[in-house]
């Protein structure tokens, strides 16, 4: 089983929102997705408790692995916890302030593999356009600010869900942070099995 954690050390960038649709787009793939809540809020699972997504969400962690492919752990914005998983998507917004932070924290993953998603970023503002756009040469995952992810977990569903506007672009940038972030992982396990 693949497992992949949620975390930054900013709060309100978008962790269990990711979370939510990467499992989506991990059962939009063939895959059997699961997410471990790991967050005080539980705000993942007010969203499975509407009974309307594809796939479970627990809270916390379960006493025994469940079955599944890959696994998501959506994790609090806290440095003192322990990263579970085999990869880092660490989210965050086209701002100084969450770079910084990020910057300064990421020490606290350095032994995983870290994928950065600059996310909601908004490309009609000048300055977070261009700040995406140079974290994106650095290698971070773009992901657009679109309403209808807010719209979707409001209805307590993903993109993955609903026809609403938008949902079929965000369903396309869902998948494509997914298959990168999947392909990654079966790279490294590849890269350690030949080990």
């Amino acid at each position: 089983m693949k497992r992949v954690s949620l975390w930054s050390p900013k709060g309100g960038v978008g962790k269990t929102t990711l979370a939510l649709n990467l499992a989506a787009a991990a059962y939009a793939s063939g895959k059997k997705a699961i997410v471990c809540d790991l967050d005080p809020q539980q705000s993942a699972v007010d969203v499975f408790n509407d009974k309307q997504l594809s796939f479970s969400v627990f809270k916390g962690m379960p006493p025994v692995t469940p079955y599944g492919d890959i696994i998501f752990y959506d994790l609090p914005p806290r440095v003192d916890i322990q990263i579970e998983g085999d990869l880092v998507v660490v989210p965050m917004r086209a701002c100084v302030l969450d770079i910084r932070a990020v910057n300064k924290s990421i020490r606290h993953v350095r032994h995983k593999q870290i994928l950065k998603c600059v996310n909601a970023v908004d490309v009609r503002r000048h300055d977070e356009r261009m700040l995406a756009m140079r974290m994106y040469s650095e290698g971070a995952f773009l992901i657009k600010d679109r309403s209808i992810y807010s719209r979707a977990i409001s209805m307590g569903k993903t993109v993955f869900d609903t026809d609403l506007y938008g949902a079929n672009e965000a369903r396309k940038e869902m998948l494509r942070l997914f298959e990168s972030l999947y392909s990654g992982l079966h790279a490294e396990a590849s890269r350690v099995a030949k080990s």
